[in-house]
């Protein structure tokens, strides 16, 4: 894929058409792949979610493997770019769906030299979900930043401070704006409301009709403008398939009406695919050019692609 491809780029994705990226051989990548591009998603991230530092471990190398055998118009889908760590370096007070006993203490060094040799050097151009309040969170972004990951801002509990000093660090995006944060409040902005007035800070949003209203998606376009948010899917593998349950991180998700929840009725990812996430922009009057610059340009901006 060129640098001025003009397909769909999502940032965040775990799977689609009962395929997950966790655990997939190379031929049901391809099928995800070839699945995606027929969506009209040209490139994309796979991306992971906290697990075993072993199943990290077997994760990446399979992934990196197939990336590797991957090459410009291969004729095989959608071209993976990079990695999209989700975690594990997150709040557990805003892990979502994320698992818990799988997040690591940044402060604890002996593990966070675990992960990195788990993750190994994972090409393209990898990405970080992490939290900077979490012990040790601002080494990390430091360190995240050196070895060439784009670092974001998500499932987190920060206060303005720190995230000015990680933003300064350079960690200049945030994921899945408005979930996984702690809300908005008058006395004290906190993620949402730093994020909305932070000019040098882009974000990203699951426009599903489930992760955020009509009038949140407006104010996030209004307030940032549409050349600072993305629009990701955060589909997981259920998504692109027929109402029920699937067994997906070792638990079991159910899909109904486009909305995944887990079993403790949280929601649990997306149901929906970019392209339709693209729709749902276009059916709440988005203008057409700022829904397809937040699935195409943007997030090559955010890579650092254009």
């Amino acid at each position: 894929m060129s640098e001025g491809a003009a397909g769909y780029l999502d940032l965040h994705i775990h799977g689609a058409f009962g395929i997950d990226v966790l655990t997939a051989a190379p031929a049901e990548l391809d099928r995800l792949a070839l699945g995606l591009a027929a969506r009209g998603v040209e490139a994309f991230l796979p991306t992971l979610v906290p697990m075993s530092l072993p199943a990290l471990r077997d994760a990446v190398a399979r992934l990196s493997g197939w990336m590797a055998s991957r090459t410009a118009a291969d004729g095989r889908g959608a071209r993976p770019l990079g990695l999209h760590f989700e975690g594990p370096f997150v709040s557990p007070v805003r892990a979502g769906a994320l698992h818990r006993e799988c997040l690591l203490d940044g402060a604890d060094d002996r593990k966070v030299d675990a992960f990195f040799s788990a993750a190994g050097a994972p090409p393209g151009r990898p990405m970080v979900t992490l939290a900077p309040e979490i012990p040790g969170g601002e080494d990390l972004v430091r360190e995240f930043v050196r070895r060439g990951f784009v670092v974001a801002i998500g499932h987190t509990e920060a206060n303005v401070p720190e995230l000015e000093r990680a933003a300064a660090l350079g960690a200049r995006h945030m994921t899945h704006f408005g979930n996984a944060m702690k809300p908005f409040h008058h006395r004290e902005a906190g993620p949402v409301g730093w994020g909305l007035v932070a000019d040098a800070v882009t974000v990203d949003v699951i426009a599903d009709g489930h992760h955020l209203s009509p009038e949140m998606l407006r104010l996030v376009f209004r307030a940032k403008g549409a050349g600072r948010v993305a629009l990701i899917s955060d589909a997981v593998p259920a998504a692109g398939g027929p109402d029920g349950d699937y067994s997906v991180w070792g638990e079991r998700l159910t899909l109904k009406d486009g909305c995944v929840r887990n079993a403790r009725g949280n929601l649990a990812g997306s149901g929906a695919l970019l392209d339709e996430c693209a729709a749902r922009l276009a059916s709440l009057g988005f203008p057409p050019a700022d829904v397809r610059g937040s699935a195409t340009d943007v997030p090559r901006r955010i890579l650092g692609l254009a």
